[in-house]
């Protein structure tokens, strides 16, 4: 078997791809396993319900596909991975990586297809060829479904959400297998970007633990103190929604929650406090913007974080909308600009310049509105370069 060496390791070549994935052509030209297929896919039928509309975003011909797919994975024992992109190797090679920092070199036409088009990870049904001890070569069976801002480790975060216990016990493969539809339905936002500031990326990162005294002699000028109950909300807004700082605790219980928009801010936050906080094992969080809408939009959870902060977040929103109730035109003035102002953020995000009379017309935007917009595109480029 050729092979070429990068970085001491060795890799297949691409001819030896294809020697191996021409003994499967006899055994997918038959695709016995649609045999009794309607009745295997059973299983997943109440999923399809759940998350049809996201599938129904999804292309023509997308489910017959996926469906193909998993039934082979029943059949076959082939397996689904969601791999990292780390290099490529070349003639449709590449080295991935999956949520338990196992190494596969894999030749596929379709994951290069992706890879062109600024994807960064991929779901899909590898088969392995040969294992060694540093690298899996491997080949895909069926559709490959990438994004450009949701890596592995993102997905085993998604998975813990509605598979705790078998995550724990086989992993993030296993729950794939048992229903990959919730997995399909996220390809619908394979497109968003990443929110950067920076190099760093913009986040909501969180710790949960208990306090052993009060802790608002520890923290900085510059904090919001606000109070529900026998809860205590310490905020520190900054002058962007990624400088945000969080911290909130039980009166009674001493049981808090330290929260910051990007993980610099939380370990600098946590540190802060790190005579008289204890943090608990095995309640930190992480979730990035992209991460929350597959939270809220697709799977209908909120992030845990969410059970501390909704009841300040709604008492927030009271408040805006009574003062928005003493004046209706500001509020409608306000409510044009965010609609606006989140069209502009993919542009933002990706560098771009966004065709601006476009955007005027789309909203109504007065020449004021238009030139505020415009500013804000300015300095928030300027922030994340």
């Amino acid at each position: 078997m050729k092979t070429t060496t990068r970085n001491n390791r060795s890799y297949p070549a691409t001819t030896w791809f294809r020697e191996q994935t021409a003994t499967f052509a006899d055994r997918w030209a038959q695709a016995s396993w649609q045999e009794n297929g309607d009745k295997t896919l059973m299983p997943l039928k109440q999923s399809i319900r759940k998350y049809a509309s996201c599938i129904n975003e999804l292309p023509e011909g997308f489910l017959p596909s996926v469906f193909d797919q998993h039934l082979a994975v029943l059949s076959e024992g082939y397996e689904y991975q969601i791999l990292d992109i780390i290099e490529d190797l070349g003639d449709e090679r590449f080295l991935c990586k999956n949520e338990q920092h196992e190494y596969f070199c894999v030749w596929s036409h379709s994951v290069a297809i992706n890879v062109n088009e600024g994807m960064t990870a991929f779901l899909t049904a590898i088969i392995r060829l040969e294992d060694t001890s540093e690298t899996v070569s491997a080949i895909t069976y069926g559709p490959v479904i990438a994004w450009t801002s949701l890596c592995a480790d993102d997905f085993y975060r998604l998975a813990r959400n509605i598979a705790r216990d078998l995550l724990k016990l086989k992993g993030l493969s296993a729950v794939i297998r048992r229903d990959p539809v919730p997995f399909w339905a996220l390809w619908t936002l394979s497109g968003i970007p990443r929110a950067m500031h920076g190099t760093e990326e913009v986040c909501t990162c969180w710790v949960e633990g208990r306090f052993t005294e009060n802790p608002e002699t520890h923290l900085s000028t510059g904090w919001k103190r606000d109070m529900i109950g026998k809860r205590v909300r310490l905020r520190k807004s900054g002058s962007k929604p990624f400088f945000e700082q969080v911290v909130i605790y039980d009166t009674k219980t001493m049981n808090a929650i330290v929260l910051a928009r990007r993980n610099s801010y939380l370990e600098k936050l946590v540190d802060s406090l790190k005579t008289v906080f204890v943090a608990q094992a095995d309640k930190e969080g992480f979730v990035t913007p992209v991460v929350e809408i597959a939270l809220s939009d697709v799977f209908r959870i909120q992030p845990e974080y969410k059970k501390w902060t909704s009841p300040f977040d709604r008492e927030d929103q009271r408040k805006e909308e009574a003062k928005d109730a003493l004046n209706p035109e500001r509020k409608a003035e306000l409510d044009v600009f965010n609609a606006a102002m989140k069209d502009l953020l993919p542009y933002v995000n990706s560098g771009t310049i966004p065709d601006w009379k476009k955007l005027a017309a789309t909203h109504s935007l007065s020449n004021e509105s238009l030139e505020s917009l415009k500013d804000m595109y300015e300095q928030l480029r300027k922030k994340l370069q």
